[in-house]
């Protein structure tokens, strides 16, 4: 379903070639990128490869299929479900989460009114980052960490390290016996679709869906009692503010961050008190460490 969801939003070349290198590739591409005037490209592990028109990969960017200003422009479309102004603030945001969790990055000329970013025009490019649920990958770090009970985590791991999937997997095995709110600000978590969850995300999960953290942790709080709060991606002053709220008021908290070190975390001047584990991960979803804090720090 999710492979076949991706291909509607293609058409012509870049559609046949597209659906093509699917049926032979598609448990190996992360990323689809789509540049006007440029040749369509498609990332796997950490290299480029481009596509030719019969579905082939290659490293030769000269034979592969040539994006079209039609090709962005029809794409661009169909992923907004061809009703544009409703889709406003998740283009000015940079981002659409479509069916099944895959979200498309959006570059363009920003416009801005009174001060404020009012909308993207002239769509130049596309990047469809595929998601995926790997069942089960987040076992390590549920029997390593919450071994004992409910504690704050912190995983922490560069880009494409596997941050989102493992936290996807987390929910689900915390959601079978804890009540768990999931603040899903980019839709990749749960990937809810007309409100339903795409993805299995646990029995007892409730979906905070488009919140921004520190309104969906606090909101979540209110209205929900959690006993843990799942949030992806935190960094602002703001998020570690509602993370921090919410611990005092009895709730855990498992979070994602971008860093590939604690060394890296304590340069980016983050508050680290609060997490009583963090998990780097090594890339793909790896564990590399756990460093757990004691009376001296984190050990």
């Amino acid at each position: 379903m999710k492979k076949d969801g991706i291909i509607n939003y293609f058409n012509g070349k870049t559609g046949n070639a597209i659906c093509r290198i699917f049926d032979a590739f598609f448990e190996d591409i992360q990323e689809i990128r789509m540049r006007v005037n440029q040749p369509l490209s498609v990332w796997t592990g950490n290299k480029v490869c481009f596509i030719t028109a019969d579905g082939q990969l290659t490293y030769n960017a000269k034979s592969a299929v040539r994006v079209s200003e039609q090709d962005i422009c029809h794409t661009f479309e169909a992923i907004c479900q061809y009703s544009i102004h409703s889709f406003q603030r998740e283009i000015t945001d940079g981002f659409i989460t479509v069916r099944g969790g895959h979200r498309i990055g959006i570059c363009g000329t920003i416009v801005i009114q009174n001060g404020r970013a009012e909308y993207v025009k002239n769509i130049s490019s596309l990047n469809f980052r595929i998601a995926r649920e790997i069942t089960g990958c987040a076992d390590e770090l549920y029997n390593s960490v919450f071994a004992n009970g409910l504690c704050n985590v912190l995983v922490a791991g560069t880009p494409s390290s596997g941050k989102t999937t493992i936290l996807r997997d987390l929910s689900r095995i915390l959601g079978e016996k804890y009540k768990v709110s999931v603040i899903d600000e980019r839709g990749e978590i749960a990937a809810v679709w007309n409100g339903i969850p795409q993805n299995n995300v646990g029995i007892n999960t409730d979906i905070f869906n488009g919140y921004d953290k520190p309104t969906g942790i606090m909101t979540a709080i209110r209205v929900m009692s959690p006993q843990i709060i799942i949030c992806d991606e935190i960094g602002s002053d703001a998020d570690f503010t509602a993370l921090n709220n919410a611990s005092n008021c009895g709730v855990y908290t498992a979070a994602s961050i971008h860093a590939g070190s604690v060394e890296e975390l304590k340069c980016k001047g983050i508050k680290l008190d609060m997490f009583d584990k963090i998990v780097i991960l090594s890339g793909c979803g790896k564990i590399s460490q756990i460093i757990r804090r004691n009376e001296k720090g984190y050990a």
